[in-house]
């Protein structure tokens, strides 16, 4: 296992999408929690400010996650579902700035959720 550097993505909304995809990640669809997991994610935050999400994700290879996702039917559906949404992804060179951001979706939550509705 490698030292855990977190990879840092940036995703910017559509106009007018930004609660839409809120509303989509209430709760992602327990499939994909396991495509994710299975790929070694161990935690996957985003955050939102205005039309930027900035993904924080907790895993020791994203290389091997972006293969192991490679034509994944479900990873397919979720990033087609998505695209209505998501207006660019964006290089990072930087962090951005983010003035007041909310927590849209953490893995970590959604996992707290069920084990309290008991279907963990």
């Amino acid at each position: 296992m490698g030292h855990f550097r977190p990879v840092i993505l940036v995703t910017v909304l559509r106009e007018g999408k930004e609660l839409a995809y809120e509303a989509a990640h209430q709760q992602i669809p327990e499939d994909l929690f396991a495509a994710l997991t299975g790929g070694g994610v161990r935690d996957w935050a985003i955050w939102r400010d205005g039309r930027t999400l900035l993904h924080l994700v907790d895993i020791d290879d994203y290389a091997a996650l972006e293969k192991h996702l490679t034509d994944d039917p479900v990873n397919d559906r979720w990033q087609a579902e998505m695209a209505v949404y998501v207006e660019r992804f964006d290089e990072v060179g930087q962090i951005p700035m983010l003035e007041a951001p909310r927590l849209v979706w953490s893995m970590r939550r959604q996992m707290a959720d069920n084990s309290v509705r008991g279907l963990a």
